[in-house]
């Protein structure tokens, strides 16, 4: 895969990757700020404001205006809030890149903030909410994250709450705008078949110019476990659903093929561990899956499971039980083999996609020292030997590093709390 990263004077990042047999080309401003660089009153305004540049710029007054334009090209919009990163993208067909460039550049440049559309905007953020709080499979997330960082912006959901969306102002989002949405904090992304000259005066007109300034970090994380946590929300469910959590690997870990590996016996597909006992041989859950994700000063190895409710204390079992099994035996030769094709198989397949490629990069861009090309990590997975991945399995999976969350109709926290002793 080529790509080619250079930075401008004023410290905005460009990141591209040439496709010429493509016939789409994707632009994509992803900005290092999320979730957990808010402060408690801002909770919940990196999504807001996900939402918020798509309603008017200065050259395109309404969001009608946006969509009907990338809509005339026969276009795709859209973007993403996470705790680090917020990333706004259009895709269209190659022909029509000076157009989705222009009309992204003005809503990162020029937004409007038009105070009706922000008293509307702030209905549907809490319509929003309201769906992921009636998903207890999306939610489970957010209880989990609450119970591992109870102090931390990492444990406050992304979309934030009721209570601090509906007290957002026009002034609240141009204060955040200003500390965080500046050059040497945002890259600029592109991905397809397009003409790089183009591209170069594109880039000097609208941003070649823009004034370099400091932009606001993140605090790091400081919560620090000593014992096992658990959360069980109540709620009248047909179907019981659980997150164990372990406080892991920050972004450029060593062990980070390892971790991969790890997430892929367990968890990674049809034939991994945790699906073979929880669902195959017991019948206890339709979903039972595991991964290990990244911050820049921490991370998360996470397993979750949609269970039957009268049979959530067995399956809590099943899964303690496989861990402490990778923990004691090594992985055999031909299951290892296995998890490290799965990896670059699942791996080849995405990224045959430019958007996924792009995204991708725009990732390792953002939070690594140094991007590796996917054939680099390939070969660093090869090297994971079975020591490997039970020394991880070990330093992850220790009692006072466990959090467990819960939601279903349960009353009693005590006989969840047992298993956990």
């Amino acid at each position: 895969m080529k790509f080619t990263k250079t930075k401008l004077k004023n410290g905005l990042t460009l990141l591209e990757i040439p496709s010429q047999d493509a016939e789409s080309v994707v632009v994509d401003f992803f900005v290092k700020t999320g979730s957990r660089s808010e402060t408690e009153k801002e909770s919940g305004i990196s999504h807001f404001l996900e939402h918020f540049l798509f309603k008017g710029t200065k050259k395109y007054p309404s969001a009608l205006a946006i969509s009907q334009l990338v809509d005339g090209i026969g276009g795709e919009m859209n973007a993403n809030t996470g705790k680090e990163h917020t990333q706004f993208y259009i895709k269209a067909a190659s022909q029509h890149l000076e157009l989705i460039f222009e009309v992204l550049t003005d809503m990162i440049q020029a937004p409007l903030f038009d105070a009706k559309e922000l008293e509307r905007e702030k209905g549907v953020i809490v319509e929003e909410i309201n769906m992921y709080k009636d998903t207890p499979m999306y939610e489970i997330e957010n209880v989990l994250e609450r119970v591992m960082w109870p102090k931390d912006a990492l444990g406050r959901d992304i979309a934030g709450s009721k209570d601090t969306v509906t007290k957002f102002s026009r002034e609240m989002f141009i204060d955040y705008i200003n500390r965080h949405y500046q050059l040497p904090n945002m890259i600029l992304g592109i991905s397809g078949k397009y003409d790089r000259k183009k591209l170069r005066l594109l880039v000097e007109k609208f941003w070649a110019k823009y004034p370099k300034k400091k932009y606001h970090g993140w605090d790091k994380a400081r919560d620090k476990q000593a014992a096992p946590r658990l959360e069980v929300s109540f709620k009248e469910t047909e179907q019981a659903h659980l997150a164990f959590g372990f406080k892991g690997l920050a972004y450029g870990d060593k062990r980070a093929a390892a971790q991969s590996v790890l997430s892929a016996i367990l968890g990674g597909g049809m034939s991994s561990r945790l699906f073979l006992e929880v669902r195959e041989r017991r019948g206890l859950a339709y979903y039972v899956r595991a991964s290990g994700s990244n911050y820049q000063d921490t991370g998360v190895f996470n397993i979750g499971s949609g269970v039957q409710v009268g049979k959530i204390e067995e399956a809590i079992k099943v899964i303690l039980a496989e861990l402490d099994k990778i923990k004691t035996e090594k992985v055999g030769t031909e299951e290892l083999k296995k998890a490290k094709e799965f990896i670059k198989g699942k791996s080849i397949l995405a990224l045959e996609d430019n958007q996924v490629r792009l995204d991708w990069l725009l990732e390792r861009a953002a939070f690594l020292p140094k991007i590796e090309t996917p054939e680099e990590i390939f070969k660093k997975i090869d090297r994971v030997s079975a020591e490997d991945v039970r020394s991880l399995a070990r330093q992850l999976f220790q009692k006072r590093n466990l959090s467990l969350a819960i939601i279903g109709p349960y009353q009693d926290r005590e006989k969840f709390a047992g298993l956990l002793k």
